[in-house]
């Protein structure tokens, strides 16, 4: 828990917490700007978040760049740590005078403190765990109406996501979300290879039956050709062999690259041999009709153009003789495989033509296998993905509604003690990418922040969420016995809550006790937070 903060800036300089509800009050005539909410904010600073500098950037311009050392205990054991406005990014890991040991990043020292909660769950950071729910006035997450919802923008699917991750639930999840991506990625890599020409498929159910017939005709044929070879040579099976196939296939990669390679070069001596276009005749009789017209002008303009092309014709001879270099490349690797091809073929009294024939009619038949067999596996992928989305969208559903019917039947157990009338309990309920929250028959204000602070009490209570702030905002509009009520509930919790409160002369004088039992902060007109008060207009 968190022990303590000290800062030279503060009036009270510091300020000592406990287990349980933690109460920052102010003043009986609810006195503003006195530093209920930016000490709230200190707090979310010292559990690791940003929004003290962003948010509170008047305190550095008034008070100039400053420290905050504390302290947590975890396990009986003091941990002591030191972090400040101009350098935010890092925290200071101290020894318990607070002198300097070593540096970790803000990110290393979240991690630390996410070991020390005891509040590591898969792929969900420490921010993300406890930043949604310190509900601070001017952070994005007081919207009553999207509890789950950590900044303004943020998509519905995205909360839900983090929820089930909070109630440690993804593992399942995460594992079919894998799958899922791997069959996707699997059926991407051959649709676009056979965009490209770089994969055979078939593309029609028509196509894979013609293929198939095909397949039998070429079959039939191969098998006939063998028979006639047989009766010369005994050695059959090298004609067909891995290794001539393999062959005759490299062979035609690099006919098609060397064909590619020929189309561009006669296309780069096209663009070598245009030849310069003659403008002055038509400039002398354009300047009969217009006399006025800059001719000079043209003609330097043509000259640039004539300097642009001797440049662009030595860029082009370049790429030509580039070309002409792989094409003599490719045709020596295209005779090297031919030579090695009649070398593996060196069968004695087998005709040549019949030779050929065999490789081209087994090339032939492999290639229209290889388009059927992934056109089998291009719809077994699409099955397959069918098949996972449907099963996790089952499996989202199921974890989606045992987390929900949990919140419900804990908020439902906190309303009756916040309210004794009888009164509705708010509901939470996830539908797919969606999610609602609301207190059916009751729009009221009031009644949407107490839900709200259910909602929250109930996390509390089910998942490893180590703690809770509540800004004044959230409880000023809840009728005072049923904030009585939400009092006592934060007083009863193990886990630390941190709230702001006022006008304590308003509640009962149990209430007044409460809070006076758990306050670890007074602030007032006449007792600030800070030891400057800039927000008069005479300083």
């Amino acid at each position: 828990m968190l022990k303590k903060i000290h800062c030279d800036k503060f009036q009270q300089k510091e300020i000592i917490f406990h287990d349980g509800l933690n109460s920052v009050v102010g003043d009986d005539i609810a006195t503003n700007s006195i530093g209920k909410t930016t000490f709230l904010m200190i707090i979310d600073f010292i559990f690791g978040g940003n929004d003290y500098i962003t948010k509170n950037s008047d305190t550095v311009e008034n008070l100039g760049h400053h420290d905050f050392l504390f302290s947590f205990v975890f396990n009986e054991e003091e941990f002591y740590f030191k972090r400040g406005t101009e350098y935010y990014n890092n925290v200071i890991i101290c020894n318990d005078k607070f002198e300097e040991l070593a540096t970790k990043t803000v990110s290393e020292y979240c991690l630390l403190l996410q070991e020390k909660y005891d509040c590591e769950l898969d792929d969900l950071s420490f921010r993300n765990i406890i930043g949604r729910y310190f509900r601070v006035y001017g952070k994005d997450n007081l919207n009553e109406k999207r509890p789950i919802q950590y900044v303004a923008k943020e998509k519905d699917n995205i909360s839900i996501l983090n929820l089930i991750k909070l109630f440690n639930k993804y593992t399942s999840l995460k594992s079919c979300e894998e799958q899922l991506k791997d069959l996707q990625v699997k059926k991407k890599i051959l649709t676009d290879g056979s965009k490209k020409n770089m994969i055979p498929i078939t593309t029609t159910k028509k196509d894979y039956k013609i293929n198939e017939s095909k397949i039998n005709e070429l079959s039939i044929e191969l098998n006939e050709l063998k028979k006639d070879i047989v009766n010369q040579t005994a050695d059959i099976e090298s004609l067909i062999s891995k290794e001539v196939l393999e062959l005759q296939s490299e062979k035609s990669k690099l006919a098609i690259e060397r064909n590619i390679l020929n189309n561009r070069l006669r296309r780069t001596n096209m663009n070598i041999e245009k030849k310069k276009s003659k403008v002055y005749a038509e400039l002398d009789s354009f300047t009969t009709y217009f006399p006025d017209f800059n001719k000079e002008q043209i003609s330097k303009l043509d000259t640039f153009h004539d300097n642009l092309t001797s440049i662009l014709k030595i860029e082009l001879t370049n790429v030509k003789k580039e070309l002409s270099k792989q094409i003599i490349t490719i045709e020596t690797k295209i005779s090297e495989l031919d030579q090695r091809i009649v070398k593996a073929l060196e069968i004695k009294n087998a005709p040549v033509y019949s030779v050929d024939k065999l490789i081209h009619l087994t090339t032939e038949i492999n290639e229209i296998a290889e388009q059927n067999k992934n056109f089998t596996k291009r719809n077994d992928l699409s099955n397959d993905i069918k098949t996972t989305s449907s099963n996790l969208s089952e499996l989202k559903v199921t974890i989606t509604d045992d987390i929900c019917s949990q919140i419900n039947t804990s908020m439902s157990s906190l309303n009756k003690k916040v309210y004794s009338d009888g009164r509705r309990s708010p509901n939470f309920n996830i539908h797919g990418d969606r999610y609602t929250f609301n207190t059916y028959g009751d729009t009221g204000t009031g009644t949407a922040f107490a839900s709200l602070i259910s909602f929250d009490l109930s996390l509390l209570e089910l998942t490893c969420l180590p703690a809770l702030i509540h800004d004044l905002p959230l409880l000023k509009n809840i009728e005072n016995e049923a904030l009585e009520n939400i009092f006592k509930l934060y007083s009863i919790r193990k886990k630390q809550v941190f709230i702001a409160i006022d006008k304590l002369s308003s509640y009962s004088a149990e209430s007044k006790q409460l809070i006076e039992n758990s306050k670890v902060l007074q602030l007032s007109k006449d007792k600030l937070l800070f030891i400057k008060n800039w927000k008069k207009t005479d300083q």
